[in-house]
């Protein structure tokens, strides 16, 4: 291109930088309009890959929104990871896109309706709260401390406003259950359930949230469509979340759904076999489910080292790197209470009946109780490395818990286990 001179050299090259000037921000915005364009587009497929893949249940701009947002996501390939709204359990799986050729994990959703076909309660010594921490291959630093800290978080209760109950559901450091009870059950279900998760790690405040309406929405919609009239219908407006935290303190000063515990330790005279850490969450004055985690730390077991003896002691090291001592009492309410299995590779025959009381393997036991009108079943699972040494005292334990947590809730009915199914002090 040639520029007509206009007053001379420095005039003239002026005004070639101006045209210039103008040429290259043509060029740029072309540019931007093109991105803008493309994100839309990107935006446009991704939101109608995670209406199919989630039935509609899930709002994709929401799901867009989180981990700091992106335009471009698919959904899992894996065909067990479709589902429509006529198939429960259910489950979707959204996937983030990086760069050419990458994909990251960002968001899935799985919708049951209860009585459940799969499992959803598990509980005993299969169930390894620490499994991340242990030291399973050489290269992690020593000493480890595997229960300074859980994998995940307890279960918190979702407070309405007005509502401190937890009665809608729960949410921990990365997922979020909301349950939508049935005021008079259709079809033999009782109650739809939706688990929102972002796969991915340090979950923000803002994103919790937006799991907590996810699994609310969705929830309601799948409620709606299986004919199940809520017991209630309340705004997604919660007064309050605390921020879920995985590392277990002195079993001493437990509050919450270990305060139990803290008050048996005071009454014991000898604790030396004892777990003196525990991992609590707010007990929910209606939640459907209720968990207290306790472990002994490595000082703790290192003290009762001495007092162990016979056939059944366990190597030292393994239990402070990867078989760690430690147990969980859980109680669940409602319709939650038809679905506790006593192990992971159980199926719907080896479920626990409430209204019974009984052992499991010799590392489960569970009592039952009847609380406002709702069947409840109250258990006590105890790792494998545990058992034999805690035996002579999980009688007294585990009768601690059942009476503090059906009085709490002023349950009636109690069946306790028969002095057979528990050992002997």
């Amino acid at each position: 291109m040639r520029f007509p001179a206009r007053g001379g050299r420095l005039r003239d090259t002026f005004n070639r930088c101006v045209a210039l000037t103008a040429v290259a921000g043509l060029a740029l915005s072309g540019w931007a309009v093109w991105l803008e364009a493309e994100e839309h587009r990107d935006r446009q497929a991704s939101r109608a890959r995670i209406t199919d893949a989630c039935a509609g249940l899930a709002d994709p701009d929401r799901v867009l929104g989180l981990h700091g947002g992106t335009a471009r996501a698919v959904q899992g390939s894996d065909a067990t990871q479709w589902f429509t709204k006529d198939t429960t359990p259910g489950r979707c799986v959204i996937y983030r896109v990086g760069e050419p050729g990458t994909t990251y994990g960002h968001f899935e959703m799985e919708v049951w309706t209860n009585p459940a076909e799969l499992e959803t309660n598990v509980v005993g010594a299969a169930v390894h709260p620490f499994q991340q921490q242990s030291r399973s291959d050489l290269t992690a630093p020593a000493p480890v401390d595997v229960t300074r800290r859980a994998d995940h978080s307890p279960d918190y209760p979702l407070d309405n406003p007005g509502e401190d109950d937890g009665r809608l559901g729960h949410y921990n450091d990365d997922s979020v259950t909301f349950k939508v009870t049935c005021e008079k059950p259709k079809n033999d279900i009782t109650s739809v359930n939706v688990r929102t998760k972002a796969d991915y790690d340090d979950v923000s405040f803002t994103d919790r949230l937006t799991l907590i309406e996810l699994a609310a929405d969705a929830a309601y919609k799948a409620a709606d469509h299986f004919d199940c009239t809520p017991e209630q219908r309340l705004p997604v407006a919660f007064a309050r979340l605390w921020i879920p935290d995985t590392g277990l303190k002195a079993a001493a000063s437990a509050e919450g759904s270990c305060r139990w515990y803290a008050d048996f330790l005071r009454a014991e005279r000898d604790d030396a076999r004892l777990p003196d850490r525990a991992l609590a969450s707010p007990a929910g004055e209606h939640s459907f489910k209720e968990a207290c985690l306790l472990a002994a730390s490595p000082a703790r077991v290192k003290r009762a080292w001495p007092t162990l003896s016979g056939e059944s002691v366990p190597d030292l090291d393994d239990v402070l790197d990867d078989s760690p001592w430690h147990l969980q009492t859980d109680s669940f309410f409602g319709d939650e209470a038809r679905e506790v299995t006593p192990t992971t590779f159980g199926d719907r025959g080896s479920r626990i009946e409430p209204g019974t009381a009984g052992q499991f393997s010799g590392s489960v036991w569970w009592a039952s109780s009847i609380c406002d009108g709702e069947p409840a079943v109250h258990t006590l699972g105890v790792s494998t490395s545990y058992a034999d040494v805690a035996g002579p005292r999980l009688r007294a334990l585990f009768r601690a818990y059942v009476d503090r947590v059906t009085a709490a809730r002023d349950c009636e009915n109690i069946t306790f286990p028969s002095p057979s199914d528990l050992p002997s002090a």
